[in-house]
């Protein structure tokens, strides 16, 4: 089966292909207005993708724009490849979520992840942290409007709390964990959080 994977590159910075088998897969990176900077790194590992891989530069600028664009697209790719495609966005916004429910009940594979080492056929290990449960218990203390609205305010947030216990690198691994199990999500910059209940199967804090 054909696989295209849609990018939200203003929600999804980090990129990384060389872990998954790409063989079958198309990518669509769609990009924001006001985004001028690509990491060179970034386009020198795109050029391998040939055409297999797309740049899409959104028109005009506005809330939630580039999530038409995208939409839009899906719906092309639909109505093109029918039931031989499965439709993967890469985005932590949960906004695309009940899209792809509707697009799922049309019969067309659809979902969502927050880092390509969801993908069945990566090599790449998911990020994973010891000190996450002790961080989402902490955010779970504290009331939903006085939490960290930014990745930077989080970053500095758990800094704080674990000192010199874990460097940049881990903090990073802390954060991605909680987007890839739903326990936050991004939209518009903004962090929404998820953990009013007791989060389930995450590691125990070392000491």
């Amino acid at each position: 089966m054909k696989r295209v994977l849609l990018v939200d590159f203003e929600n999804i910075q980090k990129l990384d292909f060389e872990n998954i088998d790409t063989t079958n897969t198309e990518i669509l990176i769609f990009v924001g207005r006001s985004q001028s900077k690509i990491p060179f790194q970034l386009v020198e590992k795109a050029q391998a993708f040939g055409e297999r891989l797309k740049w899409l530069k959104i028109a005009g600028d506005g809330k939630n724009n580039l999530d038409f664009h995208l939409a839009f697209e899906m719906g092309r790719l639909c109505e093109r490849l029918r039931n031989d495609v499965e439709l993967i966005i890469l985005s932590k916004d949960s906004g695309y979520d009940s899209l792809i429910k509707y697009v799922n009940d049309f019969g067309v594979h659809t979902r969502r992840i927050a880092n390509p080492a969801e993908l069945a056929d990566s090599t790449k290990q998911l990020p994973t942290s010891n000190f996450t449960s002790n961080i989402v218990a902490n955010l779970n203390k504290i009331n939903n409007q006085k939490r960290p609205r930014t990745r930077i305010t989080l970053k500095k947030h758990i800094e704080s709390l674990l000192r010199d216990k874990v460097n940049s690198a881990e903090i990073d691994l802390i954060i991605e964990e909680m987007f890839i199990k739903g326990l936050m999500t991004l939209t518009n910059n903004r962090l929404k959080y998820n953990i009013d209940s007791e989060p389930k199967d995450l590691p125990t804090p070392q000491e």
